[in-house]
């Protein structure tokens, strides 16, 4: 009596135990480098399943060049999704994100050519080492895309080029090609007036210029409207004529022909797709201080031509 029991468990078998982690493996290892060297998410580096090979300086080395074709695709799209922004800067972006995702970074340069402009990177020079992918919308070729090398590669899968990076090519130009579809849809709205009044259309989009214009991003006070299409006789072929007045600073004026561009190059998109009419650009532009519009709008009507304003800014207005 009184004396204590000594208690016992009812699972005599159990026992403590200290869970100890096993060490990551070399494909562990090779993932966690690559996450932190690319900032990928780790269901993508896991799905791409390093190879078995107990060197995991090879393993990453492979990876990493699987790693670029994400990493370029991502940078592609991103840079795709800016559609307010003038075509010739979004190209200009993507091709930026050309070079890294090829074998040879240093030695590789690239270009788009797009209804008969070519927009490159700096250091571009047309070499035979290339390759060129067609840029198309609605099935239709409007220009093409190319990555050269500067120097002469081993030979590989096409020429210098791995297989690999023709899949790549072949899929940021189509996703080039996209982008410029909504581009035109974007434009159009609608499908566009009949044949026999090119004027119409034009004096539409002419007006949506005006409208979008920022006149704090770009000093434009006015814009008039003249010509064929103001007098309702445009042909298929006509250009839209527009009088800009600006009183922008250098930066101002340069990033208003920049914008204004944009909109020539799609413009000539639309009038290729109804007619079949290829054009570098369908506005035709001058642009004036305000010293020197009132001095030439005056001897312009004055010569019995005449002029339509068109409202500035109206879609950045605030209610």
């Amino acid at each position: 009596m009184g004396q204590k029991r000594k208690a016992v468990s009812m699972y005599p078998s159990c026992r403590k135990y200290s869970i100890v982690p096993e060490p990551p493996s070399a494909k562990d290892l090779v993932r966690l480098r690559l996450r932190e060297e690319y900032r990928f998410p780790y269901e993508l580096t896991y799905a791409m399943n390093p190879i078995d090979n107990s060197n995991s300086d090879e393993e990453l080395r492979a990876l990493r060049e699987r790693a670029k074709e994400p990493k370029c695709i991502y940078t592609v799209s991103s840079a795709l999704s800016h559609r307010e922004e003038a075509p010739q800067v979004v190209f200009r972006w993507v091709l930026d994100a050309i070079p890294a995702a090829w074998q040879y970074p240093e030695d590789t340069t690239a270009r788009i050519e797009y209804f008969g402009r070519s927009h490159a990177l700096p250091d571009f020079a047309d070499t035979p080492w290339r390759q060129r992918s067609p840029i198309s919308i609605w099935r239709t070729q409007v220009g093409a895309i190319e990555v050269h090398y500067k120097e002469p590669k081993p030979t590989a899968w096409e020429g210098p080029f791995l297989r690999e990076e023709r899949e790549l090519l072949d899929n940021i130009a189509h996703r080039i090609g996209e982008y410029l579809e909504w581009k035109q849809r974007e434009l159009s709205g609608e499908r566009l007036g009949s044949a026999p009044e090119h004027w119409r259309w034009r004096q539409r989009f002419a007006e949506r210029i005006a409208a979008d214009l920022d006149p704090a991003r770009f000093g434009v006070q006015q814009v008039f409207l003249y010509g064929s299409t103001e007098l309702g006789n445009a042909g298929v072929g006509s250009d839209i004529d527009l009088i800009v007045v600006s009183a922008g600073d250098p930066r101002q004026k340069r990033d208003l022909e920049m914008w204004l561009e944009g909109w020539s190059l799609c413009l000539a998109e639309v009038s290729f797709q109804l007619y079949g009419l290829p054009s570098t650009g369908l506005l035709d532009i001058r642009f004036m201080d305000p010293e020197q519009a009132k001095a030439e709008i005056l001897s312009f009507t004055t010569a019995g031509n005449t002029l339509q304003a068109l409202p500035v800014g109206t879609s950045h207005a605030t209610g």
